[in-house]
């Protein structure tokens, strides 16, 4: 009666309002407080959140029953019990500061509160009603740790994503709206990240030229990708920028994006014009980001280079003289016959103002390598044509490749991992397929298979009363090799069906001495064969038998098959360094697990013997799982392998079936 008068005046603290429109409808809308206080307990026990309801002394007025489960009391007989005297292990906590608060301000209040006796994060809500305080909560353990890897992950791209030197945009392919930018995107075109998110590049105004956009927009319909084509654009005050673009298709979260790249090449432009107009010094070099000029006169056969040159190449100005003979020291040994053949043919047999551009490498005199963009240029010929200076630039472009490097090593990336994504597909549909046959393939093979065990025993039975002879001795051998090879058809439908179906583990006391003892009674050990146990005096183990001795049976029987010609099996049992668990090893002396297939030994379908279909261990590893546990496996090639499960003493059904 006390819960029921409790739900009543809680389901009766209405507002002003409400009650207004109750007494207006009241003579077509009366219902007994009986059905009222009935509805209101049914909704209550239905729903997902912890509920429970103090009064002002902190006496327990009303708990549900998801709520009585999840704080491990009973119900009714904690009603009237005072709240903090059942938990005494929240006194002094954050909890009971927040929920103090909310007794004595009279607010609604939401807050989390992380409980370190079970390690999980709780939602709690608190509603006061009269002289009664409302309190809801809800295990958000896992939403939080899910949010935490987010987090995570979403930072450390975004993180390699902003502090590319590149500029970087990303844009939705089905309209063109603008998605994210980096910080160098912003830098370049003068934007903040307001102003670019949800635009588009025609609004931007990007491009002086509308026409320049709608050539652009023609060649990426009818290519799949546009590398290092130049683009005369503008940032937002107008200022004309040149840039290198190319663009990438992506995929995020299985929609089309491109991924658009800028170079800024405004100063190495302005350089060249310079250049055009016959200036023989472009002192401009020197204001350019890493790049230095050069001037060489073939008939003196004399070099000159600007001051960022010899910054280029580590040098200092004063202290070297350069020649041609000396920068072909610097030049990378696997670029040194390319470079060679362009320069030298091009100073042979190139043209008055003709120009020729390439990348190539350098290795400095600590051994660092630096990557360079050169640009020459014929600017004097003697009366034959023939050149007799040149005129060129040397540009440091590592950073820029480093980052085109990274941008492929991420798309490769994300193709990897379409492409392992599709594979876990087909596997998944693989094994499910495998689940559905599973059924019928035991119904139809182990019927006749019994059969066939029937008629052995029968035959068996007749042979016995057969007067002994060698052909007798010989039929009993082979009908004991009938019996040995039905039994591991038997096994494969067993562990095929072991797989496929769901584990419900059905827990009991269990003595792991006299299990062992029972696998023992139905796997038969050869004579070349040694068993060694070694059990430690252990509780009573809290699981289900019939799964631990499937188990168990697997392990021993794959440990005799691999010692064929003889070994020793070993099996012990130990408490665990972690309190409550329990340790059983089954060692072999075999020739133990080869390195290559160590990552996959648990994987279905997956085997290194001639024999068998890859489903023993991966069986094992999913019945360990169930029941709470962990597998794990020690093993040297030629000196045998162990496996070791650690288990729970005292497993309850509710973790295991979680």
């Amino acid at each position: 009666m006390r819960q029921s008068s409790l739900i009543s005046s809680f389901k009766h603290q209405k507002t002003k309002t409400e009650k207004q429109k109750n007494n207006h409808h009241k003579k077509n809308h009366t219902n007994p407080p009986q059905k009222t206080n009935q509805a209101l307990t049914t909704i209550l026990e239905n729903i997902q959140d912890g509920l429970i309801i103090v009064d002002n002394n902190w006496n327990i007025r009303y708990i549900t029953q998801r709520a009585a489960k999840t704080l491990n009391i009973e119900t009714k007989k904690n009603i009237d019990k005072n709240f903090w005297h059942q938990f005494p292990k929240y006194q002094k906590t954050p909890l009971e500061k927040n929920l103090r608060t909310a007794m004595t301000q009279k607010n609604n209040h939401h807050f989390e509160w992380h409980n370190p006796t079970t390690d999980t994060t709780w939602e709690i809500s608190t509603y006061p009603k009269n002289n009664t305080l409302v309190i809801t909560w809800q295990n958000i353990t896992k939403r939080k740790k899910q949010e935490k890897n987010l987090h995570l992950n979403n930072e450390r791209h975004a993180k390699a994503f902003n502090h590319c030197q590149t500029a970087l945009l990303i844009t939705r392919l089905t309209d063109g709206y603008l998605i994210d930018a980096n910080e160098a995107f912003l830098l370049t075109f003068g934007f903040n990240r307001k102003e670019i998110i949800g635009n588009t590049t025609a609004k931007l105004n990007i491009y002086p030229d509308p026409n320049t956009r709608k050539n652009f927009t023609h060649i990426l319909q009818t290519q799949t990708t546009i590398h290092n084509i130049e683009v005369l654009m503008q940032t937002k005050t107008g200022n004309p920028i040149t840039l290198i673009t190319s663009i990438d298709p992506i995929t995020i979260n299985g929609q089309n994006y491109t991924l658009c790249t800028f170079t800024d090449i405004t100063e190495r432009k302005k350089f060249e014009t310079i250049r055009k107009e016959n200036e023989e010094h472009l002192k401009l070099s020197q204001h350019l980001a890493h790049m230095g000029n050069w001037a060489h006169h073939i008939t003196e056969n004399k070099t000159v280079w600007s001051d960022e040159l010899y910054h280029i190449f580590n040098l200092q100005p004063d202290k070297y003289e350069p020649d041609r003979e000396t920068h072909k020291n610097y030049i990378h040994p696997d670029d040194f016959e390319r470079v060679a053949k362009i320069a030298d043919t091009f100073a042979l047999e190139g043209k008055l103002d003709e120009s020729t551009f390439f990348d190539y490498r350098i290795v400095l005199a600590d051994g660092t390598i630096r990557d360079l963009h050169t640009e020459h240029t014929i600017t004097e010929v003697d009366k034959e044509g023939k050149p007799t200076k040149i005129m060129g630039i040397e540009q440091d472009i590592t950073e820029r490749k480093k980052a085109e490097q990274q941008l492929e090593l991420h798309r490769r990336y994300l193709e990897q991992l379409v492409e392992e994504r599709t594979n876990q597909l087909a596997d998944s549909e693989r094994l499910a397929t495998i689940g559905q046959t599973a059924g019928m393939v035991g119904h139809d093979i182990r019927n006749p298979l019994q059969a066939i065990m029937s008629s052995l025993y029968l035959i068996k039975e007749d042979l016995a009363l057969m007067t002994e002879s060698e052909e007798k001795k010989d039929v009993l051998q082979e009908l004991d090799v009938i019996g040995e090879q039905v039994s591991y058809i038997d096994k494969i439908i067993a562990d095929l069906q072991d797989y496929a179906r769901p584990i419900k583990p059905e827990y009991a006391e269990v003595d792991i001495a006299e299990l062992i003892d029972s696998i023992f009674q139905a796997v038969r050990l050869p004579s070349m064969v040694t068993l060694r146990v070694n059990i430690d005096a252990l509780p009573k183990l809290r699981t289900d038998p019939t799964l631990i001795r499937r188990t168990l049976t697997n392990l021993v029987n794959n440990a005799i098959q691999v010692m064929g010609e003889g070994g020793v099996l070993t099996i012990r049992t130990y408490q665990s360094s972690k309190a409550g668990n329990v340790v059983i090893e089954v060692e072999d002396t075999g020739g133990g697990v080869p390195i290559e297939a160590q990552d996959k030994i648990f994987t279905p379908l997956f085997t290194t013997k001639s024999k068998g279909q890859g489903f023993g261990l991966a069986v094992v590893k999913r019945i360990t799982d169930a029941l709470g546990g962990a597998i794990s496996f020690k093993s040297q090639e030629g000196k045998g392998a162990k496996f070791i499960i650690e288990l729970p003493a005292n497993q309850s059904e509710n973790v295991a079936n979680s």
